[in-house]
């Protein structure tokens, strides 16, 4: 898989935790496109889960702070892809 490629996966990826975290603070918005929003939510709940069973919304004042976690952990992995692939990393 090229570096381009992967880099492109990741931001795409990231860019679809922000629209729906954006979607869950604006309900009607979710209401009106119903279908793409439970596309995006079964597309981006896989990477989500994890991080809202490690840190559940009870325990940050009700605050759901997965999504964020979601994508530090992706820009974590994208770097350490990069660099492994790129040659630059032991």
């Amino acid at each position: 898989m090229s570096l381009y490629l992967i880099n492109l996966i990741i931001n795409v990826f990231i860019i679809l935790i922000f629209v729906r975290a954006l979607l869950s603070w604006i309900p009607d918005l979710a209401r009106r496109y119903r279908q793409a929003a439970r596309l995006l939510e079964s597309v981006t709940e896989p990477v989500i889960a994890p991080f809202r069973r490690m840190v559940p919304p009870s325990r940050t004042g009700g605050l759901d702070i997965s999504p964020m976690l979601a994508v530090i952990a992706l820009v974590i992995i994208r770097r350490g892809l990069l660099l492994l692939l790129a040659g630059w990393a032991p």
